[in-house]
């Protein structure tokens, strides 16, 4: 047969297929089993999207898809009221370690809220717990040591009321100290406890460095001043006459002027013997040489008659502190007025301050409660 006459095979019509058509060349069928080729989206900034895998949930390493990944817990807010008086003492700059210790402890607090794992917020519950419970033990033990400062103090005091210098008890101060502070508050997740409990932590370290500050105040102003503070227990024990007065002519009449004694005497002494040896009373000088003007001038003491410019009147020792009273006295007066406020409290109104005794009962009594099992 002749080629022209041979019968014409349709591929198309005998495969079903459809050719598709390659870029830059003739079409080319597909191949028979593959499916038909469907449009592709154009991809965004030149590549194709990717999305993310879904979880396999028998394959514990499997990566999630970010519309299936759990939702992240927000933290929960915490508001915390500080007191005045731990205001106060943030400005008198006695709480860097207190608010260093809060701000560490409070940012471990919020670990537990962070996570949005049930297992890491219970591990956060458990260390809250234990923190809870040795913060417990630590405040008794700082309470202890506070309980002991008290009565070194009133030991002290009662020395200097009979007429003793407290050289123990200032001794003792030197060693005693409170063990409390911000420090105490680092990674014990303290923002999982109850406001009322943080505040009381805060102003409990507050209420530490101050006893502890105000005690070394003290301690350094009796070392410092034991030879004037030992002169003015024994001027009680053994009043001694140290000042005089000059009296002479003034603008408007006679005036005195203060004049302190080269040697000073005792007011009362006991009996002495003469140069014949018999006993007689004690009597106060009759000559002193003050100077006046750079130079040396004999006064006699006045005991009757006109007092003049060449006459010492004596000072009665027990006025002197009216008039010029020790400023290491006053000094020590008044640290030792801080001193039991801090112990004791304040109860002015409007100015209340709780004392660290009682505070730190308190905040012990709190702590073993959250400490206690199912607290």
């Amino acid at each position: 047969m002749s080629e022209d006459k041979k019968p014409k095979i349709d591929l198309k019509s005998r495969l079903g297929k459809k050719t598709v058509s390659a870029p830059g060349g003739p079409a080319v069928p597909p191949p028979v089993g593959i499916p038909k080729p469907v449009g592709i989206p154009t991809p965004l900034f030149g590549q194709p999207e990717k999305k993310a895998p879904k979880i396999d949930a028998s394959d514990p390493y499997a990566s999630l898809e970010a519309g299936d990944a759990p939702v992240r817990a927000e933290p929960q807010a915490i508001k915390i009221e500080m007191s005045e008086e731990v205001v106060q003492a943030q400005k008198k700059g006695r709480v860097f370690l207190v608010v260093a210790g809060v701000v560490g402890a409070l940012i471990g607090g919020l670990v537990g809220f962070t996570s949005g794992s049930s297992s890491e917020q219970k591990k956060g519950a458990e260390i809250a717990v234990k923190g809870a419970r040795e913060l417990g033990g630590e405040v008794d033990k700082a309470l202890g040591a506070a309980e002991e400062l008290a009565t070194t103090f009133k030991d002290a005091a009662k020395k200097l009321a009979d007429n003793q210098f407290p050289e123990a008890e200032v001794a003792k101060l030197g060693e005693l100290n409170i063990p409390f502070d911000g420090s105490n508050l680092a990674g014990r997740n303290i923002g999982r406890f109850r406001p009322e409990v943080i505040n009381m932590l805060v102003t409990f370290s507050g209420r530490c460095a101050e006893a502890n500050e105000q005690k070394d105040k003290i301690r350094s102003l009796l070392s410092l001043s034991k030879k004037g503070i030992q002169e003015f227990l024994d001027q009680k024990k053994a009043p001694k006459v140290r000042w005089g007065v000059i009296v002479s002519s003034g603008p408007g009449g006679p005036w005195a002027a203060m004049q302190p004694l080269p040697e000073p005497f005792l007011v009362t002494g006991e009996k002495t013997k003469d140069k014949d040896g018999k006993e007689v009373d004690y009597k106060w000088p009759v000559d002193f040489k003050i100077p006046v003007g750079g130079k040396p001038t004999e006064l006699k003491r006045y005991d009757s008659g006109d007092a003049t410019s060449t006459k010492l009147v004596p000072v009665n020792p027990e006025t002197e502190g009216a008039v010029c009273p020790s400023d290491t006295l006053v000094r020590l007066a008044r640290e030792v007025r801080g001193m039991e406020e801090v112990f004791r409290g304040d109860p002015t109104p409007g100015a209340e301050k709780q004392g660290i005794l009682e505070l730190g009962k308190q905040l012990g009594e709190k702590l073993k409660a959250v400490g206690a099992p199912g607290g």
